[in-house]
């Protein structure tokens, strides 16, 4: 992946390794940020904490992009004023998916939050780490003694499970829709033996991943609780490095009292603070579609030897453009990153480096997807069709 603020990095690197409690980072803007915590992050387990949700969602987005394997996890808060839905799983599942993590972190893993999600308390270790029931291939296992521990975790039994919490029996089948994934498993048994799991869509009921083993979560939301609950900084493990946009804005909050003892990235320092470490990152031009700018401004810059990475988050989009630089018979091209996408295209003076974003350049909203997330698809599901009754009105598409 692209080095930014090369020099920069390493020496935000060697601090690190150092142990420096507080380091003060100065000139790093836009997705630049994420850029620079992927390299110097891949050492360490990584808690990011940005002043709200959508400065977050973004951040996941780019490093997503920017970190190879499933790495980047989004710690949302559980949405204790939303109503049952399919958002409702999706913070169920994310957060749940992450504080796992904390406990099974490794080099390179990203947890990336805000402060509403941060402030709420979560269960002891021992609900997070353990699962309610581990399922693998080749174990026997009694039915009645799964309905039973479902059961007495919380579960719901129904006919056709369509979101987390939920779990049928059907013969030599038992599907169950963990807090912990975005899709429901199937156990296929031969009698008592597991002879296949796998998750699969519930609306299509089409498999999606094979696995050998797999563990099932109950629901660790604050209000599912009874008592024995901690601060989220009570858990996570002594040498995780946070990342902070600027200590200003999170002075008020009462956890940033107990972020003391952690190694701690500011990525910008605040105003009268002298930074540790320099970055020099300016902004991408505003090209509102004007596509003469682009290829004039992407000319000037490679004849000025900087080297031009665009990301596009299609293959459809970097083909576009790439056939607009033919139509301007460039000498030489930029570079299309395909199927990755950033926030905010920037530039960096340190490396000679631009690094644009094909949604600025078309001048369009950028629409983020986060992982573990639990669709809702529009076709009518299993569920639906058991829900209706003799008189209920149906309204056709096609008529």
């Amino acid at each position: 992946m692209l080095s930014i603020g090369k020099k920069s990095t390493e020496a935000l690197t060697v601090m690190l390794a150092e142990n420096q409690k507080e380091i003060f980072c100065g000139g790093l803007f836009m997705s630049a940020r994420w850029f620079a915590a992927s390299q110097a992050g891949k050492e360490f387990f990584n808690l990011i904490i940005l002043p709200d949700k959508d400065e977050a969602e973004y951040c996941c987005s780019d490093l997503y992009s920017l970190v190879e394997g499933d790495k980047v996890f989004f710690l949302p808060d559980s949405g204790k004023q939303v109503e049952r839905s399919n958002y409702k799983a999706s913070l169920q599942v994310q957060r749940t998916s992450a504080l796992q993590k904390i406990f099974n972190c490794s080099k390179g893993d990203f947890i990336v939050t805000y402060p509403d999600a941060v402030q709420e308390l979560v269960p002891h270790k021992s609900k997070i780490s353990s699962p309610v029931i581990t399922f693998e291939k080749g174990d026997e296992v009694n039915h009645d003694k799964i309905n039973e521990i479902l059961y007495n975790a919380g579960f719901e039994r129904v006919d056709f499970v369509s979101s987390p919490g939920q779990y049928t029996l059907r013969g030599g089948i038992v599907d169950i829709f963990s807090y912990s994934y975005n899709y429901p498993y199937r156990i296929s048994f031969f009698g008592d033996e597991i002879e296949k799991i796998n998750s699969f869509n519930p609306d299509t009921q089409l498999s999606i991943e094979k696995f050998e083993k797999v563990g099932i979560y109950g629901d660790i939301s604050e209000e599912n609780q009874n008592g024995d609950l901690s601060s989220i900084f009570e858990i996570l493990p002594e040498d995780t490095v946070i990342w902070i946009d600027s200590p200003d804005l999170l002075e008020k909050y009462e956890f940033y009292g107990k972020l003391t003892s952690f190694r701690k990235i500011f990525i910008s320092a605040p105003v009268g603070k002298t930074p540790d470490i320099c970055y020099s990152i300016t902004p991408q031009p505003v090209f509102n579609k004007n596509f003469d700018f682009l290829t004039g401004d992407i000319r000037t810059r490679i004849e000025k030897n900087y080297k031009v990475y665009i990301f596009c988050s299609k293959k459809s989009q970097a083909d576009r453009l790439l056939s607009i630089f033919e139509d301007s018979s460039f000498a030489a091209k930029p570079e299309m990153v395909s199927e990755k996408s950033i926030h905010n295209g920037f530039i960096d003076e340190q490396s000679r480096i631009c690094v644009y974003s094909d949604h600025e350049i078309f001048d369009r909203f950028h629409r983020v997807a986060l992982r573990r997330t639990v669709e809702k698809s529009e076709q009518l599901t299993l569920n639906d069709l058991n829900a209706f009754n003799i008189g209920d009105y149906v309204v056709h598409i096609d008529y």
